[in-house]
């Protein structure tokens, strides 16, 4: 883990619109110029970056979006390095080609890349400790429902396998990861009085001795990463 925090906020989200906020304070220095927010759904930044003299377009779908793109359809349609700061939130794990369209936001950037990834298995650990995620629903984006669903996650993957995605291809691509940092991350699992410290080693007895380290108390994983020059 990249230790110093350059980029950070007091803000707490619940939702997309709040989660705007918290990226917007989190990384107004490195959104004032031009930005490309892929996956943008309802564009919750753009005014935010508009009103701060930054440039935006969001792709993707949802209504009133900038640009129409299947993200599954690559290249996409910019020239090389023709935005700032591309930003791509929760949204490379709904992917196919996760691995090309991480090289299209790198090929896209002439300076920084911010994605968030989540923690599945995080969720997973959750609903083994406290039960069904919701009434209809026993593990979101993952689970079997009897009905279609409109969208779904393709890779289930560990915050160890997400840190090693994002830094391993950011540095093919000539990034270098500036930041990583997780929801939760200031807090022990189980947190830090006694039954926290009793949880802790009955995990130990019944899984791996190194089970705290596999982070299921982490949430959202966030990257920064710098084009090399």
């Amino acid at each position: 883990m990249i230790k110093d925090k350059k980029y950070s906020t007091n803000i707490k989200y619940v939702d997309r619109e709040s989660k705007s906020e918290y990226v917007f304070d989190k990384y107004q220095s490195i959104l004032d110029s031009s930005v490309l927010d892929v996956g943008a759904d309802a564009m919750h930044l753009k005014q935010r970056i508009l009103s701060a003299g930054g440039k935006y377009c969001g792709i993707g779908y949802g209504e009133g979006i900038d640009k129409e793109v299947d993200l599954e359809s690559l290249p996409y349609d910019f020239k090389d390095g023709e935005f700032s700061t591309v930003i791509c939130l929760d949204v490379l794990e709904h992917l196919e080609n996760i691995h090309g369209a991480f090289d299209e936001l790198c090929r896209i950037s002439s300076k920084y890349l911010i994605i968030s990834l989540p923690n599945p298995w995080a969720g997973f650990f959750s609903i083994l400790l406290k039960g069904d995620y919701s009434n209809n629903e026993s593990f979101k984006f993952y689970g079997l429902p009897v009905d279609r669903p409109h969208d779904r996650h393709r890779w289930f993957f560990s915050e160890k396998e997400a840190k090693a995605f994002v830094t391993e291809n950011g540095r093919r691509n000539r990034f270098s990861t500036i930041q990583i940092d997780s929801l939760g991350d200031d807090k022990k699992m189980g947190g830090n009085g006694l039954k926290g410290i009793a949880g802790r080693l009955l995990l130990k007895m019944i899984f791996r001795k190194d089970i705290e380290s596999l982070n299921f108390h982490h949430g959202t994983i966030w990257f920064v990463l710098e084009k090399i020059t």
